[in-house]
This record gives structure tokens, sequence and C-alpha cells, in this order.
């Protein structure tokens, strides 16, 4: 299932992230590609990259995809060009809906370390632009996690409600091993090392207030924040749909537990670096329920 459909406008970027999934030779969408997103969805799209709004015509496929009934646009960045109002209103006038910033650290130097760039006062600058401009509900945050930042999403939990007040949601990803990260795989941390730090920064990002999901990681690591994980919300509410069945798979200790009808288990990446042995198997069916029950409400 394909919950965002992506159009890719362009490899160029301004950033080089020693994390990214992207690879030199991925595709771009053609005009054939993007008619048939503009066809078959209406709902929502995301425009990526590359960096997308180094595109020069960004402006007119904002306008074009609104034109055609999207209703709401996505732009996935790192901020470039953002740290300028006038950009920011530009763009929100031409129909972006949300701004889905990667930014990888609320730390200068590992944030530069992660990126590869020099630009973290005009990431934090552009963002501050946005909400300004658009409100926090036109900001979301994408957090990819590795080993490097692991230990810090309790701080930068913190750091978003001190430095932005809000914004509509973060999204906390397990890293994938693709791109940049197939070469380097020890950005890649063990589910049983982030544990801890994970369940630390749900319960910070819960007492501040500020909404969060996770993707890529197994339910039976997201103990109490179940209900925030994408591919278990997903389920919930539609049982015929498993979200990017190519990516992620259950394995072994999936086989008896009862939480294998709304988790679709590791990523398989991982699983090939690491194994499946940190996987647990949960057997008491009233977790299932209530976890279906904290997604419903």
């Amino acid at each position: 299932m394909i919950l965002e459909p992506v159009v890719y406008l362009l490899r160029t970027c301004n950033h080089r992230c020693i994390f990214c999934s992207r690879a030199k030779d991925d595709d771009i969408s053609t005009e054939d590609d993007i008619k048939k997103v503009l066809k078959d969805f209406k709902h929502c799209i995301t425009i990526e990259g590359g960096e997308p709004l180094l595109y020069k015509n960004i402006i007119q496929i904002v306008k074009r995809v609104k034109k055609e009934g999207v209703r709401e646009v996505i732009i996935a960045t790192n901020g470039f060009s953002l740290d300028k109002k006038e950009r920011v209103k530009e763009l929100v006038d031409a129909g972006v809906n949300l701004f889905n910033f990667n930014f990888p650290s609320h730390i200068k130097k590992l944030y530069e370390v992660l990126t590869q760039s020099k630009d973290y006062e005009k990431t934090i600058l552009a963002i501050k632009n946005c909400i300004e401009i658009g409100g926090y509900k036109r900001v979301r945050i994408t957090y990819v996690i590795n080993t490097l930042n692991y230990k810090y999403i309790s701080k930068f939990s913190d750091f978003i409600k001190s430095e932005f007040g809000n914004v509509f949601y973060v999204e906390l990803n397990m890293i994938k091993v693709l791109g940049k990260v197939r070469k380097r795989h020890y950005l890649v941390p063990k589910l049983t090392d982030i544990y801890p730090y994970l369940i630390n920064g749900f319960e910070r990002f819960r007492k501040n207030n500020i909404h969060f999901i996770s993707d890529g990681i197994p339910l039976c690591y997201m103990t109490g924040f179940e209900d925030r994980n994408i591919d278990a919300q997903v389920r919930v509410w539609n049982m015929n749909v498993w979200i990017a069945p190519n990516e992620k798979s259950h394995f072994k200790p999936c086989n008896d537990c009862v939480l294998r009808q709304i988790c679709s288990g590791p990523r398989k990446d991982y699983v090939k670096i690491y194994g499946f042995s940190e996987l647990k198997t949960i057997k008491d069916k009233n977790v299932l329920s209530d976890i279906i029950k904290r997604i419903k409400i």
C-alpha cells in the first residue's frame, strides 16, 4: 500500500546525508509517472528529490497538483531556501499543505556530521518560518534513528518543544539499509540497544504533548506505545492492508506472537545484518486488545 504516493523530481541535493536511502541512480518520475499518480491518488502526494526545492519549476508543479484535485501536497525537504519567509509564503500560496523536514539531530555538530552540511541554523529558521507563516500543523519532522543519534531522542523532544513550541507531528523512523547505508552498516543500531532510549524518548514526547509516530520498529520494541506505530494504525482500520511488504516481514519468533496480525515485523534489511533472535514473542491476548483499543480511541 502507498500511503503517500511520491513524485521524484530530481536526484540533486544540497546535503550529503550519510544515512540517505536514495541511490544516485534511483529513478526520477517521468511525465507518465506524474500523470498516473495525479490520476490515481487524490488524497495526498509527496514531492521529493534529492531536494525538491532545488527544482526550478517547483511552484508550477505544486500548482498543477492542486489543480488536478489533490487534497494535500507534502514537500519532503531539508529546508533549502525556507529560511527566507517570502519563499515559504510563495509555496504555501501555491498549495503546499505540509513541509516534511529531515532533521536528524538537534545537536549542531551531530547534525553537520549526519547531513554533511553547515545548514543547522538555516534549517531551524526554516522550520520556524513555516510555523509562523503556515501554522504548526504545516510542519512534520522526520528523525531517522541511527547509531549516532538514538541516545538523544528524549533531548530531541525537549528541543522541539522549547525551540518550536509544537509541530504537527514527529516521525521517528528506523534507518533503512538502502542507498548510502548499504555500505555503512555501522549506522544501523541493534533493537536491544535502542530500546530503553526509544521508550524514554516516546515518554518524553508524550509529556511534551508532541504527537509522534514511528515506522520500521516492530511492536515488541514499542512497549506501551504500540499505538504510535504507523503499520499497526493502518492494520487496525484495514486488516486487508500491509504497508511496504517488500521491506518488512515476519520471522520465526513472530509465528506464535499475538501481535502478528497488526505488526509488520522488522525490516528485512535489518534482519540480514543482525538476524531475528532479538524479536520477542508476545502471547498475552490482552496486550493485542489493549493496543487496538488505544488506536481506535
